[in-house]
């Protein structure tokens, strides 16, 4: 069964996804043509058999038997699985909706289609997953990207966000540019947000390149 979700969801028919177009008035933030959406088939493929145990594993002891969690910019939807083999309630958040509808029917789990800033949530979440998802977005829109984040999750709730280390940024072969953070400049961000760091990790990309990230499991103090 898949969940796919925009305003009036999309329903399945005959193996097909129809369309209900009159609710579809998708805006984006970010440049088009959009990487993920023109390369969505590559970039499932790349990242939906990537074990994602070493970073989620850590964000089990913060969270409480049937937790709903809000995966944002939730890609393959590799990370929902293995969320809901776990006992918790997961659903995903997506801007390109072609994986979107891959998210979903891997994981078997709802998948909306929106832009982050624009998405009005059904309920509060438990907890609030950015892996990687803020990366491309320029150092002064990370601020009211968090605040969009956390309008989103339940007072006391979690967060967990990973980003770029180092700093600046930089362009890749294929011609996205990315953000890189030192640990002090989030950690700026976060006290800004009364965001309380519960654990703080740094480690290699898993996807075997040289790339290093920073993860932090975070609790909302509001």
């Amino acid at each position: 069964m898949h969940h796919l979700r925009y305003k009036t969801p999309y329903t399945r028919q005959f193996g097909t996804f129809q369309k209900v177009i009159h609710t579809l008035s998708f805006k984006s933030h970010l440049p088009m043509p959009d990487f993920y959406e023109i390369n969505a088939r590559a970039y499932f493929e790349r990242t939906n058999r990537v074990d994602p145990a070493p970073i989620l594993t850590p964000l089990l002891r913060h969270l409480r038997a049937g937790s709903t969690i809000l995966d944002i910019g939730c890609g393959s939807g590799r990370d929902l699985k293995w969320l809901k083999g776990k006992g918790f309630k997961p659903s995903g958040l997506e801007r390109s909706p072609s994986l979107a509808i891959m998210a979903s029917e891997h994981s078997d789990c709802p998948v909306s289609i929106a832009d982050l800033f624009e998405y009005q949530p059904p309920i509060h979440y438990d907890c609030i997953l950015l892996i990687g998802t803020l990366v491309h977005l320029t150092k002064p829109e990370f601020p009211q990207a968090l605040r969009s984040v956390m309008r989103m999750l339940k007072s006391g709730g979690i967060m967990y966000l990973s980003m770029k280390a180092w700093g600046g940024s930089e362009k890749s072969e294929d011609g996205r540019v990315f953000q890189l953070w030192s640990d002090s400049e989030l950690r700026r961000e976060f006290d800004r947000q009364e965001l309380t760091i519960l654990e703080h990790s740094r480690s290699r990309s898993l996807l075997g390149n040289r790339d290093v990230w920073l993860g932090y499991i975070l609790k909302s103090g509001q």
